[in-house]
């Protein structure tokens, strides 16, 4: 392959787009041409992409450095090579990466099964977390509880992948190593042991140039192209059922999330609706509120502190009017899906859907135990407050601290936690008939405990 050629150019000589691709030579292969199909659906723009692959980590900065001021955006084949250039310091314009999704994980234990007897139940996985690891095998119904996984955090982590492994192979709790690092499996094979390397699917590596090319035109419209998020509340199970208060208690609490949020990319949020908003900024804010378009905003924060799932659109336009409509019609797509994934329109050919990032890579085990001891909290709350029909109970200190056992401050401490674990959160305060001290209250919200948490209640 020759270094720095051109794939596809349509139109002018000089292309609107260029997109560099980075990364060992035999991935950035695929990525060459997956890059000319992703070019011919776009026959409007003229897109190209330049490849500088490497045969070694050591050349990387040199290939990009080379490439540097002739690109507009850049492609990186995994997590671990998009860190490694940014802290190497050399990334000088947007960059992105290949996500490593499940289809990449059910199409490696495919070509285990097909071309050999690979025990799908005693297996090493690297990279992938434990959640992307279990919603895979739980959709191939096949038990998970022998498969041992290393999840990727960062590129010191992907340098103890061997050693993670190399126990486990040796004792035969693991019959193969699935790894997505080449130099890991070059390793384990060299040393005898049975190792597959788990590589994105075509179909993945086109999202991500597809991804690449939106974040390049929106770089180059400039930071003050006009970006919308429509954030719609849905209205199930205790949110639908509840009484108006309620409803408008949810409403006002994720308002208040979503202004916090917004705080952090310059972005304004109105309410448009009981259970709708739309946030606007610009296409530099919307880069950072979306990891450079690779991660869906708000999903996992109000999921994770209010219990209440959300549909999520994003628009872009150069007027108001045509971000929002961009937008609403993202929510549409959103809605379609129940809200799993937001769905990016720029008025373009196609629609882009970011997924919420993984959780279980996201925070740290400690947050998993916090969370654990959260929940059983709640239950012993529970079972001396049931709730009262369908409506979620409310509490305040006292009551807690009673079914605790436990004193009045450790009471509301215990509280504070259950808010911030997305399984309480704090009412108005009440005022005593009497006067005095404005009584606590907290409605429990029993619905957001981990599916796998075991009821009082049946």
């Amino acid at each position: 392959m020759t270094e720095d050629k051109p794939l596809h150019a349509v139109g002018e000589n000089v292309p609107d787009l260029a997109v560099g691709l980075f990364g060992p030579r035999a991935i950035v292969k695929v990525m060459v041409d997956e890059g000319k199909t992703v070019a011919a659906r776009h026959p409007r723009q003229a897109v190209r992409f330049l490849a500088a692959g490497h045969a070694d980590l050591s050349e990387a900065a040199d290939r990009y450095v080379r490439l540097a001021d002739r690109i507009d955006v850049a492609v990186f084949p995994g997590p671990m090579h998009y860190d490694l250039a940014r802290a190497a310091g050399y990334l000088s314009v947007p960059s992105s990466y290949v996500r490593l999704s499940g289809a990449a994980l059910y199409s490696t234990l495919l070509r285990g099964r097909v071309h050999g007897e690979l025990d799908l139940t005693r297996i090493s996985i690297d990279s992938l977390s434990h959640a992307a690891v279990e919603e895979a095998y739980e959709e191939i119904d096949v038990p998970s509880a022998g498969v041992r996984c290393s999840p990727y955090a960062d590129p010191e982590s992907a340098l103890r992948f061997a050693e993670f492994h190399r126990p486990l192979l040796r004792s035969g709790e693991s019959t193969m190593a699935l790894t997505t690092i080449l130099s890991v499996e070059q390793e384990l094979r060299s040393e005898g042991f049975p190792v597959m390397r788990i590589q994105p699917t075509r179909a993945t590596i086109r999202e991500a140039l597809e991804t690449a090319v939106l974040l390049g035109h929106g770089s180059k419209l400039g930071e003050q192209q006009i970006a919308m998020i429509a954030v719609q509340v849905l209205t199930e199970g205790s949110l639908a059922n509840g009484s108006s208060y309620w409803q408008q208690e949810a409403a006002l609490s994720v308002h208040r999330l979503l202004l916090a949020e917004a705080r952090t990319a310059g972005a304004t949020v109105a309410r448009r609706g009981d259970a709708s908003f739309v946030l606007t900024t610009t296409f530099g804010g919307l880069d950072s509120l979306t990891a450079h378009l690779q991660h869906a905003p708000f999903i996992n924060a109000i999921q994770q502190r209010l219990g209440l799932p959300v549909a999520v659109g994003i628009g872009v336009g150069n007027t108001a009017r045509d971000a929002e409509g961009n937008a609403l019609v993202g929510l549409e797509g959103s809605l379609e899906q129940r809200g799993e994934v937001a769905v990016y329109v720029d008025g373009g050919d196609a629609a882009i859907v970011l997924t919420a990032p993984d959780r279980a890579a996201d925070e740290p085990e400690s947050s998993d135990r916090e969370r654990e001891r959260a929940v059983a909290v709640l239950e012993r709350i529970l079972s001396a407050h049931p709730a009262a029909g369908e409506q979620p109970p409310v509490v305040g200190v006292e009551e807690v601290s009673s079914a605790l056992g436990v004193t009045d401050r450790t009471g509301r401490r215990l509280l504070k936690q259950l808010v911030e674990a997305g399984l309480a959160w704090p009412l108005p305060p009440v005022a005593p008939p009497g006067g005095g001290r404005p009584r606590l209250q907290f409605r429990l919200l029993p619905d957001s405990r981990p599916a796998t948490s075991t009821s009082l209640f049946g």
